[in-house]
């Protein structure tokens, strides 16, 4: 079934080259702070921590904005041409919905997760694994809200722009300075998820 999806998602090498790109996202991270500070590999104030959240946080956004593409045209297509009934004659709707969430917003974003830890280890890059919590704050809570308003919008380019016009408000916020609240979503983005199952369960399709 998983097999299945991430083909019907990302084609036959079509997750390769979401890999290639997460690890260039990654190398991005690294290169990025070295050009704040060049000779240091450590993060030990809060200010060489404020830039380097500030760099996860901006890779997330455009990570999320991938992700949230990928919604609307994956599930909220799905839902609005009718082929998730066939999904849905292999598995009962609880599962689809976990096994779909998991292929959307889950794998790409534990890959990253992973992918970043390694090409850290590789560069002797030492950053404290705080990062792992306010980079999933963030993209959890964009792509969570994404994922509930395709399953109750139904209509893949409208939760599209919808859930762009929410990402363009999070970067207004992040002019503002008020980026920090992000790092205490996790709650939230649970809430969210269990909203956009109970949807899912309840959808007429």
């Amino acid at each position: 079934m998983i097999d299945l999806l991430l083909k019907h998602r990302y084609s036959e090498y079509g997750l390769l080259s979401y890999v290639d790109l997460e690890f260039a996202f990654s190398i991005s991270i690294v290169a990025a702070y070295n050009v704040f500070y060049p000779k240091i590999r450590l993060i030990n104030t809060d200010q060489q921590f404020g830039i380097f959240n500030l760099i996860i946080w901006t890779i997330g956004i455009i990570l999320a904005v991938i992700v949230v593409k990928n919604i609307s045209l994956g599930i909220g297509q799905d839902l609005f041409d009718g082929t998730i009934i066939t999904f849905i004659q292999m598995r009962n709707r609880s599962t689809i919905f976990f096994i779909l969430y998991f292929v959307d917003v889950l794998l790409l974003g534990l890959t990253f997760i992973l992918i970043s830890e390694l090409v850290f280890y590789l560069a002797f890059f030492n950053p404290p694994l705080i990062w792992i919590n306010n980079f999933l704050s963030e993209y959890l809570f964009i792509c969570n809200l994404s994922y509930l308003i395709a399953i109750l919008t139904k209509r893949p380019f409208r939760s599209f722009f919808i859930s762009i016009a929410i990402i363009l408000f999070l970067v207004s916020l992040e002019l503002i300075k008020l980026i920090y609240i992000f790092n205490y979503f996790l709650p939230l983005d649970l809430i969210l998820v269990y909203l956009a199952y109970k949807s899912f369960k309840r959808a007429s399709i």
